[in-house]
């Protein structure tokens, strides 16, 4: 058995990826029953969160001498999932062009402005152009860098993504979203705010 410590950029999908299992495999191993409990959601781990990566079991299958056999890995590719929004309002049937390591690929959001695409596990970082009536935006993916909304720095990324200011004052995007989700205005992150914002963010 093997722990590794997380670091900053890496989700349970490159993890698994690094040695050799499914995503599954590990994250419902009783190894790591303690950490699926604190976490909840596989796909956001934080900084020095502990995984213990079973010990590899050797898998046997008989086959036929002299003849051509396909075996296929598990679990790959990862897969991403993006909500678009503009004014709190799905993005829906825009085209765009999706970057992952180089390669590119096209589509067009559904009805409740969502993209879905497969993508490498080892994947880190991305380019999405949406069109726009005429022109493109354009956004930055860091995959694998969202926090657990439970810690500060997972809420004020999650702010961000939906279009609110973090800085220099957390307060000020803090009140723009209770205002805009129908909460007491306070400025404080509270109980009831970061369950709004996980509503609204997604995990």
């Amino acid at each position: 058995m093997i722990e590794h410590t997380v670091s900053q950029g890496e989700c349970l999908s490159s993890i698994s990826a690094q040695y050799g299992f499914t995503w599954q495999t590990i994250w419902n191993h009783a190894l790591n029953a303690e950490l699926k409990q604190l976490r909840k959601d596989p796909n956001v781990l934080f900084p020095g969160d502990v995984l213990k990566i079973p010990d590899r079991a050797l898998k046997q299958a008989a086959r036929a001498t002299d003849a051509r056999h396909r075996f296929q890995k598990k679990g790959t590719p990862a897969k991403l999932k993006i909500r678009l929004l503009l004014n709190d309002k799905p993005r829906a049937g825009r085209r765009y062009r999706l970057c992952i390591d180089g390669t590119w690929t096209t589509g067009q959001t559904n009805g409740g402005g969502f993209l879905e695409a497969k993508i490498p596990p080892t994947a880190r970082h991305g380019e999405l152009h949406v069109e726009e009536d005429g022109h493109e935006d354009v956004f930055r993916l860091q995959i694998g860098e969202l926090d657990p909304i439970d810690t500060d720095d997972g809420v004020v990324k999650r702010l961000a993504n939906l279009g609110y200011a973090t800085t220099p004052d957390l307060g000020v995007g803090l009140k723009s979203f209770q205002r805009a989700s129908g909460l007491t205005v306070t400025g404080a992150l509270d109980d009831a705010t970061r369950a709004r914002l996980k509503e609204h963010h997604g995990e």
